[in-house]
């Protein structure tokens, strides 16, 4: 199924740990916007790690430190772990890297050890990849990637692909973030900056027809109501679909819809995902979500 995730190419099999090549940005004293790629793999028989991410150098301060926030956040995820994750601030983008890779080839190669103690782990590595990069820039944001995709056992591995999209002029995230409710056992929307009415009937049809243009493309015939209603999971109406758990991003096509595996539909459907056109979705925008798009 299509998806906005991209693996990560499988590099030839290591023996011990090593950096890929880094491209560093210059440093200057210009406030321009600038990365440096950061890269380390460590591979053996228990386990097989890869992480990479784009790390800002340079540029407004408030939008660098935003987005050191986030990358840190992101590598501080596991997705083998419940709860909240405990997110380490740092400025140096390296020392975050090699501990990422530290602490997850520690954890999965226990994993895997008792994995083989219990008698079933033999020929099996686990192993956790991820990528947080630059998805699209331009003059008004910056929207991030974050893809990760591993095994931990089981019948298959997993994958996700999240992001977030950052304002160049205030440097700040807009999009929301949501927090699992126990009682409603739903997620719920935190901190919205994205949609000026969330719960609007024509926001909700955009995203049906959207959700039926992914499921139509394998399809033949016009997909009814009925039968998008039967691809789903945990949606009870299809006119009320939810909004993804992870906030829409910023690109060139318009504004990207992804849900996670599991999310509205069972695993065989993929990450549910479509772009709405900005000439569709520019109405359901707040004031400063519509200032990323629109021309002065």
């Amino acid at each position: 199924m299509k998806s906005l995730f991209m693996t990560i190419a499988m590099a030839a099999a290591l023996t011990a740990c090593g950096h890929r090549a880094s491209q560093q940005a210059t440093e200057t004293e210009s406030t321009e916007f600038a990365t440096d790629s950061i890269g380390l793999e460590c591979e053996d028989s228990l386990a097989s790690i890869k992480v990479s991410a784009e790390w800002p150098t340079s540029g407004n301060d408030t939008l660098v430190s935003s987005i050191r926030q986030y990358i840190c956040e992101e590598l501080a995820a596991r997705p083998w772990q419940e709860g909240q994750p405990e997110v380490k601030m740092t400025d140096d983008g390296k020392e975050l890297v090699e501990t990422t890779v530290k602490e997850q080839y520690d954890q999965l190669a226990q994993m895997g050890n008792e994995a083989r103690q219990e008698g079933y782990g033999y020929g099996m590595t686990m192993s956790s990849y991820v990528r947080v990069f630059i998805l699209e820039e331009t003059d008004r944001y910056i929207t991030y990637l974050s893809n990760s995709e591993g095994f931990m056992g089981g019948a298959h591995g997993y994958a996700t692909s999240t992001g977030i999209t950052f304002s160049k002029k205030s440097g700040q995230k807009v999009g929301y973030h949501t927090k699992y409710n126990q009682q409603t056992e739903q997620f719920e929307i935190k901190e919205q900056t994205l949609f000026s009415n969330p719960k609007s009937d024509e926001l909700a049809l955009l995203i049906k027809e959207g959700v039926r243009s992914y499921f139509q493309e394998f399809e033949e015939g016009v997909m009814s109501d009925e039968q998008l209603q039967d691809m789903l999971i945990g949606v009870e109406d299809v006119n009320r679909i939810p909004l993804p758990q992870h906030a829409p991003l910023f690109t060139k096509e318009g504004l990207t819809f992804t849900y996670q595996q599991y999310e509205i539909a069972p695993y065989a459907a993929g990450m549910v995902n479509f772009t709405i056109p900005y000439s569709k979705i520019r109405p359901f925008l707040t004031l400063e979500a519509a200032a990323l798009i629109d021309t002065p």
